[in-house]
C-alpha cells in the first residue's frame, strides 16, 4: 500500500473509545453520556469528544442535576466544567468544578452522587 495512503488510514480510522467507567450510587439517572475514556492531552478525534454536552445525570427524588462539559467545545486550551444543579437554577448552580484531568472529574462525579455529599443542599422538613 501506498505510504500516503496508509498514513491518511491510520489518521481517519481510529479505534473507537470507551465510555468512562463510572461508579454511581442509586438514584441517578442517565440522561446522555458521552464521556470517553480519552485524555484531552492524548486523544486523536479531539474535536468528536471534547465537546460541550459529554455527560448529564439527574436525580429526580432531589431534583438535582449533575452535567458535564468541555468548555469551548472542541478547544484542546479547553477544560471539563462539571456543575451540580438544583431545581434547573443553572445560574446558580451548587458546585462547579473545572480541570483537564479526566481522573480528577472521574473522582468528582462519584463524590457528588453520593448522598453524603448532596446532603448539605436538600430541604429539610
Amino acid at each position: 500500500m501506498n505510504d500516503v495512503i496508509a498514513e491518511f488510514l491510520e489518521e481517519e480510522i481510529s479505534e473507537p473509545y470507551e465510555i468512562q467507567p463510572l461508579r454511581l450510587l442509586g438514584g441517578w439517572t442517565v440522561e446522555f453520556n458521552n464521556f470517553y475514556e480519552c485524555e484531552p492531552d492524548n486523544c486523536k478525534n479531539f474535536g468528536e469528544i471534547f465537546v460541550e454536552d459529554l455527560l448529564r445525570l439527574t436525580n429526580i427524588k432531589f431534583n438535582l442535576i449533575l452535567d458535564l462539559g468541555w468548555y469551548p467545545d472542541g478547544d484542546r486550551n479547553g477544560a471539563y466544567e462539571l456543575c451540580l444543579v438544583k431545581d434547573y437554577k443553572w445560574e446558580k448552580p451548587l458546585e462547579v468544578f473545572e480541570s483537564r484531568d479526566t481522573k480528577e472529574i472521574v473522582a468528582k462525579i462519584e463524590y457528588w452522587t453520593n448522598h453524603g455529599f448532596y446532603q448539605k443542599y436538600l430541604e429539610t422538613c
